[in-house]
């Protein structure tokens, strides 16, 4: 049985002062070009009702918007408000995974794939070796078991009101070496082009820097 697959937008707002979010506004027509399945498969949310908004523009339909989130919350969206709805999912859902726009879908989940995610009862985080906030939120997965952790980030001290660096804030010291926490080549992170190469039969999404390169991504998966 599959999991719950969400994603979201929400205002780039940083101690009150909001940005637009042009990056994602970008990413999120030409994700969905390129992963037409997501307009079906991603339960979306909408950080408020300009991006409740926004969202509809782009053909999707908007599951729930957060305006009744904490002040706290809207006061630094970014990107505590991806934190706020990931906390909201695990209460209304149990369990669900996050999937960013800027990914490329390689092949549908499937029970393998599910039965990975729900193994060792942890979450899944993309691996980056030195990344700077330990764990990478672009895909991943977690269930009910970590709700008293995610509440209780939002109280951390960390550098900045960063959603990685809270999920990092209550994970065990050691997490980098323990195997149960990351996708290993089931998600792959794709900086560069050189990093191309890395995509495995055994991968489902990779999280890019170029939506671009989704079909040179998908012709190599198929190739291996």
């Amino acid at each position: 049985m599959s999991a719950p697959m969400i994603a979201g937008l929400y205002p780039y707002t940083r101690d009150g002062i909001t940005h637009p979010p042009r990056a994602i506004l970008e990413e999120i027509p030409a994700s969905l070009e390129i992963n037409p399945s997501y307009r079906e498969e991603l339960l979306v949310l909408a950080g408020d009702q300009r991006s409740a908004e926004l969202l509809t523009s782009f053909g999707l339909r908007v599951h729930r918007s957060f305006e009744d989130a904490p002040a706290a919350i809207h006061r630094d969206t970014a990107h505590k408000m991806k934190h706020w709805m990931c906390c909201w999912a695990l209460r209304e859902l149990g369990e669900f995974l996050w999937v960013d726009w800027d990914t490329v879908l390689l092949r549908p989940p499937d029970e393998a794939f599910w039965a990975y995610c729900r193994s060792h009862n942890t979450p899944k985080f993309i691996q980056i070796p030195d990344y700077w906030a330990t764990v990478n939120c672009g895909v991943y997965y977690t269930s009910e078991a970590w709700l008293p952790a995610l509440e209780r980030s939002f109280d951390a001290d960390v550098s900045e009101p960063n959603d990685e660096l809270l999920w990092a804030s209550v994970l065990p010291e050691d997490v980098v070496e323990r195997g149960e926490f990351w996708w290993q080549d089931r998600v792959v992170q794709i900086w560069g082009e050189e990093d191309l190469p890395t995509v495995t039969t055994r991968a489902y999404f990779a999280h890019v820097k170029q939506l671009d390169w989704a079909d040179r991504l998908r012709d190599l998966h198929r190739s291996r």
